[in-house]
């Protein structure tokens, strides 16, 4: 319709000269438009290079045991837990116990003797054992703090952490504040340790908003939260879960974290620490979830085919610490027969699994080892989370030659 009119006002113009200004006029305001809608084209394609993904690779977690009081002197890994299991009820310490894993199941199902030593006295009672529930939980914040900021869970190789046991009495006591534990493990007391440290390379951190800007976004605002005091270039970092729907990047040097509902003052973080400082000795070496990359690992990217090769490769690809090989595979009708007679992958009980399918059929894994069995299970069993979070079609169970 304007269209229409403006043509029809061009077209009564008797002296061309008449014409000539609403020509520059036309010119000059379809020109500026241009150069506005060209001038914020390349701003919001700017703004979205300038944005990169604050974690642009898989962290690498990497645990250690450390013996004595003093393992805040590493610089370089912190403690998994700091409170240990002492709000569990009847909790009385923490051990490591160093055997292996088919001995660790032996020693769950069983009661000890114990002499208690307390502020207000001595007491004999029957305590039992457990998996260090303070060290679960941590392992356990990690992957949903994996899952809220939108990265694949990577298995982190807990083989030191299903060697930690809590203590914890059969009945109820009262001796004020535990001052020491004395437990009767004959004949496995050789290997029980009361002063065994599970390090890691991540730290919790309380970080403060710099600033946040509100924005609009469709019909809403989002609030754009700009962190402070972050090393982006030596470390890495996840945000807590914060109850709702969050997205980390990074613009520059700086990491941002975008809000849907809320402005927030400060975040709770996990720093993942990067480097090496291993000038104090460890107990045990470090272990890590990094995997071996290669070219074949590169070509085979996205392809999920249960072949013997494809599990080898997956399998040296993983630095687990232990040498493990694979004797063979195959597939099995899932039965519940066939399924108890293999033990299923009992690590990352908290692992979200919903798009398993529950009538998968099994795959199962022979390993052997020429190493001695301390560590083999555990390794085993991180290696088949890994198989498993690959081959999620199947149902994942392993054995030991």
């Amino acid at each position: 319709m304007e269209s229409r009119l403006l043509n029809e006002r061009i077209s009564l113009l008797k002296d061309w000269k008449q014409g000539e200004p609403l020509d520059e006029i036309l010119y000059g305001a379809l020109s500026s438009l241009h150069d506005f809608v060209n001038h914020r084209f390349n701003e919001q394609i700017q703004e979205i290079r300038g944005e990169s993904l604050a974690i642009n690779k898989v962290p690498v977690i990497k645990t250690a045991v450390y013996k004595g009081e003093d393992a805040n002197k590493q610089v370089y890994l912190r403690p998994v837990s700091t409170e240990l299991s002492a709000g569990a009820e009847n909790y009385l310490t923490t051990v490591f116990a160093e055997c292996d894993y088919p001995t660790i199941q032996g020693l769950l199902g069983q009661s000890f003797n114990a002499e208690i030593k307390g502020s207000s006295g001595i007491k004999r009672m029957q305590v039992a054992l457990r998996y260090s529930s303070a060290h679960l939980r941590s392992l356990e914040l990690l992957y949903h703090t994996y899952t809220a900021n939108g990265l694949p869970w990577a298995t982190v190789n807990a083989t030191y952490f299903y060697k930690f046991l809590d203590v914890y009495s059969l009945s109820d006591y009262d001796v004020g504040e535990v001052e020491s534990v004395e437990i009767d493990f004959d004949p496995h007391e050789k290997y029980i340790s009361y002063d065994k440290i599970l390090l890691w390379n991540i730290e919790p951190i309380k970080t403060i908003v710099a600033s946040c800007e509100a924005k609009p976004a469709f019909d809403t605002l989002v609030y754009e939260h700009v962190l402070w005091g972050l090393n982006l270039d030596k470390h890495q970092y996840l945000v807590c879960p914060i109850g709702e729907e969050f997205r980390c990047f990074r613009r520059g040097s700086t990491m941002c974290v975008r809000t849907y509902k809320k402005h927030l003052d400060e975040l709770q973080m996990l720093r993942i620490i990067e480097g090496e400082d291993l000038s104090n000795p460890l107990y045990l070496p470090l272990i890590s979830n990094q995997k071996k990359e290669g070219l074949i690992n590169s070509l085979a990217n996205g392809r999920h085919l249960p072949t013997r090769g494809e599990a080898e490769r997956l399998i040296r690809s993983c630095n687990s610490g232990i040498d493990i090989k694979l004797a063979d595979m195959k597939v099995l009708p899932y039965t519940k027969k066939n399924f108890s007679n293999y033990k299923y992958i009992d690590y990352n009980y908290f692992v979200e699994a919903n798009r398993f399918l529950s009538d998968r059929k099994l795959l199962l894994f022979t390993f052997e080892s020429d190493m001695q069995k301390l560590w083999v299970y555990e390794a085993m069993f991180y290696v088949l989370s890994e198989l498993q979070l690959y081959f999620y079609e199947y149902r994942v169970v392993g054995e030991l030659k």
